[in-house]
């Protein structure tokens, strides 16, 4: 059987809803999501996040195995829980500008 993810990550995988292909997907699940699922993602994802990233950074980016990709997926999709988390403390802030509005233009680079 294939793994969901590479090797020593089993415990994120709870978390693959998360491991969308696009920015806008990503956004709009973490913004479905309520806030005690983006923390338990963010507490499960900040303490591997950097072996995460170094195991990546061993593998050509446009040619990741998709377990890998998985998991690139996830680190980029920390990016929006660590906002949540760490600078708003809600996942949408009724202060900013709705995330439906952004519109990504780089989300076809891989």
């Amino acid at each position: 059987m294939t793994s969901l993810l590479p090797a020593g990550f089993d415990l994120l995988e709870p978390f693959l809803g998360l491991a969308l292909p696009t920015e806008r997907e990503r956004h709009a699940a973490i913004g479905a999501a309520s806030m005690a699922e983006v923390k338990a993602f963010y507490d499960a994802m900040l303490p591997v996040l950097p072996k995460a990233l170094d195991h990546l950074n061993t593998l050509p980016l446009d040619a990741l195995p998709s377990a890998e990709r998985r998991l690139l997926d996830l680190c980029l999709a920390m990016a929006e829980a660590a906002m949540a988390v760490e600078m708003f403390d809600e996942v949408n802030p009724p202060y900013l500008m709705p995330v439906s509005r952004f519109e990504p233009v780089h989300d076809t680079w891989i």
